[in-house]
């Protein structure tokens, strides 16, 4: 049995102790990025929902997902940082990975706002350009 976006995030957040409002706005945020998902990759059937807290666990390399794609919504101080290829050092960010030496032009870096949906296409999607260069 197949189950629905809002099952799945009501599994995920079962014995979760949060405030009400809190879980409610988690439940209804996975609901709707788990909807948007499903209609930017239709060719997919398995989507993996998680609730991460990233703290020090954060990823501060720019870098490219191997994977099909991510929804990320970021309820913290701060969202995901990400430029567009043309600002990048593609050789240093796939070769040598030294941050200071990836960007091209820093002021052309981005970031969401804490509560945007967000969708990083990743090197495995199957149509376009390469995955988004990004960090959290």
């Amino acid at each position: 049995k197949e189950l629905g976006f809002k099952q799945a995030a009501e599994d995920l957040l079962r014995g979760i102790r949060l405030p009400e409002e809190l879980l409610d706005l988690l439940r209804h945020d996975a609901e709707q990025l788990g909807k948007t998902l499903a209609m930017l990759c239709p060719w997919n059937k398995l989507f993996l929902l998680k609730l991460e807290l990233m703290g020090e666990h954060n990823c501060p390399r720019w870098h490219r997902d191997s994977y099909i794609g991510r929804g990320i919504i970021s309820y913290n101080l701060s969202g995901t940082q990400y430029i567009a290829e043309e600002h990048v050092n593609i050789w240093e960010l796939e070769n040598c990975g030294n941050n200071d030496h990836i960007l091209r032009d820093a002021s052309k870096v981005r970031e969401i706002n804490v509560g945007d949906l967000f969708f990083i296409k990743g090197n495995g999607f199957p149509t376009g350009e390469k995955g988004l260069v990004h960090k959290s």
